[in-house]
């Protein structure tokens, strides 16, 4: 975790500073109004056992011009405090938003979704409440008690000397339970990033719990996960509401001995009535920023707890991004001796040399975990740490500027994302295109018919829940065609699909013109296969056959037998399974 969420801090005051310092000069002007009606009440008490009418009425227009002014200054408070906050938390989540989009794949990937979530969503309400609503809190509190402090003096410095010297318990206990409750706060931000982790998950696989008869079973993953972010809560809750207990029996001590001694000093005659009240109003402003002022400090505290670890998510850095910046793509792609794995005692890839020529096409085939879609990831930055060389046209990958990389690729995976929007702002992604882009992408993608019946301004729901699984996979291939990257790759995007819209969505893209085409698939249709430049098989990490559909089969080695049994028409080669 970062030492200081500074950066961060500083966005909820960048052209905000208006808003801000009036909210706090409002919040000290109410503080010393409200002081200020100690005063009044002295006065009157006073005036009454004097029985003076003129002191009376002009006491009393006193009074009504220290209440207007509250009011006014309250009105104040509610239109430059709310707007401090609302500018304050839309420029924050835009930065960390911002830092999160700038991240590559690889540094994004070292979070789970579901810490994005609650990042988003129940830190940054913590945020809210006990960092800038609790600053601004904190301000007023202070001004209570300095204020109130001030007056006391003003009035008789020997009570102030008893309420400062009975005021030392509730501060005690403050100081006492504020690091717990700051530990708490950050380990309640820990389960519910865990709970959010766990509910996304199980709703995700609904169909594959119904379907199993797994409802028992979840329904226990669920009710002890639920039941250990409510302890965590519990003990967080438990912790503040012992402050509170401590202070409260702190602060009756503090009433009692200061209205006792009150007493004692106006039957002596040191004080008046009017003092005595004057000073048990201003022990509501001492007393009550004293209880008040621990919490809120600790509740801040673990606030920025939560600034920091959320500055810490959105600063994982983009180790893999190189400085080259490639503008083109003109000859090829090459792996030289490449191997990789994703932990030191792993090997994924093993020597791998490969050349990919311009607007050629290729299939990657094998059998499943053999390293096809490892291939694809290395090609687009994903990972960094391979052995060997990667180069475009002979440009190093691991020098290579992500950004400038992707702007020569476009990827189809098998897991589309469809945004609730249009059908035309899911293929352009809210980006400017001329319309002629736009018309070339849906016809290439095999869209028309879709949006002849539908029309571009269709809904596509959530996650494109009124489209079918093939006719997501054409928006996201007329998403990357739109782009007019000279590089396309398919990461097994007709997998889900049935095996005749799979054929004609295969089919479309390799019927495009000057596009370099990298396609994993595990669908070995001979129509489809044959229109391959180059055909790669792998098995367990390595290459071990390229070639034209009809040389391979020729060779009858591996793809021979995993044709024969993907198309159960040709015997098998036993060596090979």
């Amino acid at each position: 975790m970062v030492k200081s969420g500074i950066n961060y801090k500083k966005e909820f005051y960048k052209n905000n500073h208006i808003n801000y310092f009036v909210s706090i000069f409002v919040m000290v002007s109410i503080a010393v109004l409200q002081i200020g009606i100690a005063f009044v009440l002295q006065i009157l008490l006073d005036i009454a056992s004097s029985r003076d009418m003129t002191k009376l009425w002009h006491s009393l227009a006193i009074a009504a011009i220290v209440m207007v002014s509250t009011i006014f200054a309250y009105f104040i408070k509610k239109i430059f405090f709310n707007r401090f906050i609302k500018k304050a938390l839309s420029q924050y989540k835009n930065k960390v938003f911002q830092k999160i989009l700038d991240k590559n794949i690889s540094a994004f990937n070292k979070e789970t979704s579901s810490t994005y979530i609650s990042a988003f969503s129940n830190d940054l309400a913590s945020i809210e409440q006990n960092y800038l609503i609790g600053s601004l809190n904190l301000i007023l509190q202070c001004s209570l008690f300095i204020g109130g402090i001030m007056a006391m003096a003003y009035l008789n410095f020997r009570m102030l000397l008893g309420t400062l010297a009975t005021c030392i318990i509730p501060i005690l206990v403050s100081a006492i339970f504020g690091n717990k409750l700051t530990n708490a706060e950050v380990k309640v931000s820990d389960e519910n990033a865990s709970f959010v982790a766990l509910v996304k998950d199980l709703l995700t696989g609904f169909p594959v719990i119904k379907s199993f008869k797994a409802d028992r079973e979840i329904f226990h993953i669920f009710v002890s996960k639920n039941d250990e972010l409510e302890q965590t809560k519990k003990n967080r809750r438990d912790i503040a509401n012992n402050i509170e207990i401590f202070n409260s029996f702190a602060s009756l001590i503090v009433e009692i001995t200061i209205f006792g001694l009150g007493v004692h000093l106006s039957i002596k005659g040191v004080i008046t009535v009017g003092v005595v009240v004057a000073f048990i109003q201003l022990l509501n402003y001492v007393l009550g920023p004293i209880n008040s002022i621990g919490p809120i400090i600790a509740n801040r505290k673990a606030a920025e707890g939560l600034i920091e670890k959320f500055q810490s998510i959105a600063e994982i850095s983009n180790s893999t991004d190189g400085s080259t910046a490639l503008s083109s793509f003109n000859n090829t792609i090459v792996f030289k001796n490449v191997s990789f794995g994703y932990t030191e005692e792993s090997s994924t890839l093993t020597n791998i040399n490969l050349k990919f020529i311009k607007n050629k096409s290729y299939a990657i085939v094998g059998s499943s975990g053999s390293g096809k879609s490892t291939l694809l990831n290395l090609m687009l930055g994903y990972q960094n740490n391979y052995k060997g060389t990667i180069e475009i046209d002979e440009n190093e990958l691991r020098d290579t500027s992500i950004d400038s990389l992707y702007d020569l690729v476009s990827m189809i995976q098998q897991n589309v994302f469809v945004f609730n929007n249009s059908i035309a702002e899911n293929i352009t992604l809210f980006r400017a295109f001329e319309k002629e882009q736009v018309d070339y992408a849906i016809a290439c993608s095999g869209l028309s018919k879709l949006i002849g019946e539908k029309g571009i301004d269709y809904r596509c729901g959530e996650n494109g829940v009124n489209l079918s699984g093939g006719e997501k996979q054409r928006i996201s291939i007329a998403r990357s065609l739109i782009r007019g990257t000279p590089i396309l790759m398919m990461d097994e995007a007709t997998a889900s699909l049935d095996n005749e819209t799979s054929r004609l969505i295969e089919d479309a893209i390799l019927k495009i013109k000057n596009l370099t085409k990298i396609i994993v698939t595990h669908k070995l249709y001979a129509d489809i296969l044959t229109q391959y430049d180059q055909i790669i098989v792998m098995n367990k990490g390595e290459i071990v056959e390229r070639g034209t559909f009809n040389e391979l089969l020729e060779k009858k080695g591996f793809f021979y037998s995993l044709y024969s049994i993907t198309n159960s028409s040709e015997p098998v080669n036993e060596n090979v399974i």
